[in-house]
């Protein structure tokens, strides 16, 4: 079918698939392969690689999300995959689960192809050596992280200033993002010069990227 992915890609969802909740993730992966040649000893592996072995004669409902998340990729790289595809995998997980998911991805990223669905920009920031920003459906910028960043240097500011006050930055500059801090609030804006005295020049960041490209085809 055209709207079908191709045979040597999968597909990690945001929410983890399992044929019985109930069921060990040994048995889930044993059933999805339906058992060909070499299948104990792949899942086996497997369930090594995400660091899940240890778990491997237990519920998958009693998981956390973190464990859910790893035996998702456990499961998409059933047949050995060229593609992986996934989305948003560190949402909701706790910094401890994330770091572990991190180190599962990269390494997952030596023998398969990794593309990265996501908005947390941590993620993007500890994984990826290319980056693609989409807008209105269409790849707005593209390239290495370090490079997006370098194109902003000496054009983002920051200051810390009132609510009132940053109503009134807001209609005269381009304002990036903004975030409270003890009560005011952070602004990062985007200009070729100082937009005033409060301000001070910052080192770009990716978030920075997101926003400024988001701004530019808005």
């Amino acid at each position: 079918q055209p709207d079908e992915p191709p045979a040597a890609a999968e597909r990690h969802p945001k929410k983890l698939a399992v044929f019985r909740d109930l069921w060990t993730p040994q048995r889930s992966m044993q059933f999805a392969t339906a058992l060909p040649p070499g299948a104990v000893q792949q899942v086996e592996g497997l369930l090594a690689q995400t660091n899940l072995w240890a778990h491997r004669h237990a519920a998958v409902s009693g998981f956390s999300g973190g464990m859910r998340q790893r035996f998702g990729v456990a499961q998409a790289l059933l047949g050995s995959p060229r593609l992986l595809v996934v989305d948003e995998p560190t949402a909701g997980l706790d910094p401890g689960e994330r770091d572990r998911f991190y180190a599962l991805l990269a390494g997952v990223g030596d023998d398969v192809v990794v593309l990265l669905s996501t908005h947390i920009v941590e993620d993007v920031r500890q994984l990826c050596p290319r980056v693609a920003v989409l807008a209105g459906g269409r790849v707005r910028a593209e390239g290495r992280p370090a490079d997006l960043v370098a194109a902003l240097d000496g054009r983002v500011w920051r200051a810390t200033v009132d609510r009132a006050e940053a109503e009134a930055i807001r209609a005269e500059v381009l304002v990036l993002s903004s975030q409270l801090a003890a009560g005011q609030t952070r602004l990062h804006v985007l200009a070729d010069a100082s937009p005033g005295p409060a301000f001070a020049p910052v080192a770009p960041d990716l978030e920075d990227v997101y926003f400024a490209t988001l701004s530019a085809h808005s």
